[in-house]
């Protein structure tokens, strides 16, 4: 028995020694025991991305390991175009997004407002990029361009990380107006050999009703078909019908879900402008949406 006692007692010791080596192995050598260091270690891959492009809930939109390279007493930024796929993540966002806009932010330091007579540097290099971004397609009224001083050095009169950017949400006014416009929409939609011929226009709505219906799920869209007054009352039912029904299947095929539309036709009953001229009666051709 004392035999037993005295082999147990030596195999719990030999596990006790095992168990702390390999805990101090791992933790100082693998770093894969703890928890606080995995997190820290997930934190420092973050810290390596010098570009962050994040919205407003600091969602990381996009990183890259460089960033943006200003020079001492300058205000130009090292072009937008060494960052892949920059463009297009902004011009995504922006365009399935109609509350955001981008913000862009740039730095400086407190001798260069010395340097060049109060000249704030750091909005000319804001303004310097959003010019570039403007070029490459981007709108130019969801940008907004403001400064920050900072405390860096340069090195080799260079500085590595001089931008920020940020989607920011739009004033509240600016997205009721948004909203009023995709909730009472007056749509003019041509055809060629009974195909809806596409228009930037028609694009861009599209996207911020297919928007507004996700943000707003118990809404419903009304699209009535209307005509001009040639031919039968009853054929012109049908031909506003039928331009309704295929601004739907537009939709449907853009995401739209097919169960918040309903198509409805006034015919020629409801014109808008004079219907004895040409130019009266293309006015009256048309399509409306409402939201309700």
């Amino acid at each position: 028995m004392l035999n037993y006692l005295k082999a147990f007692s030596v195999f719990l010791l030999w596990a006790f020694i095992a168990l702390t080596l390999h805990y101090y192995i791992s933790n100082n050598y693998f770093n894969n025991c703890n928890l606080d260091n995995k997190i820290a270690s997930k934190t420092n891959v973050i810290k390596k991305k010098l570009f962050l492009l994040t919205d407003t809930l600091n969602n990381i939109i996009y990183s890259f390991p460089e960033g943006f390279t200003i020079s001492k007493n300058n205000n130009t930024v090292s072009s937008v175009k060494k960052f892949p796929n920059l463009i297009d993540s902004i011009q995504h966002f922006l365009k399935n997004d109609y509350t955001k806009e981008l913000h862009i932010t740039g730095k400086y330091i407190q001798s260069e407002i010395k340097s060049t007579q109060h000249i704030n540097l750091g909005l000319q290099r804001a303004k310097f990029l959003k010019q570039e971004l403007i070029i490459q397609g981007i709108d130019s009224s969801k940008v907004k361009v403001f400064e920050k001083i900072s405390n860096f050095s340069y090195k080799n009169e260079v500085f590595n990380n001089g931008i920020e950017m940020n989607f920011n949400t739009l004033r509240q006014n600016i997205i009721d107006s948004i909203e009023f416009e995709i909730t009472n929409k007056r749509i003019y939609i041509d055809f060629v050999n009974d195909s809806l011929v596409l228009t930037k226009n028609l694009l861009k709505y599209t996207t911020r009703l297919k928007f507004y219906l996700q943000k707003h799920p118990a809404k419903k869209v009304s699209i009535t078909g209307h005509t001009d007054n040639l031919g039968y009352f009853d054929k012109n039912l049908i031909i506003g019908l039928n331009n309704a029904n295929t601004l739907k299947d537009y939709f449907i095929k853009k995401g739209i879900d097919p169960t918040k539309t309903k198509t409805f036709s006034k015919g020629e009953s409801e014109p808008i402008a004079d219907k004895n001229t040409e130019r009266g009666r293309t006015l009256n051709r048309r399509i409306e949406l409402k939201i309700n």
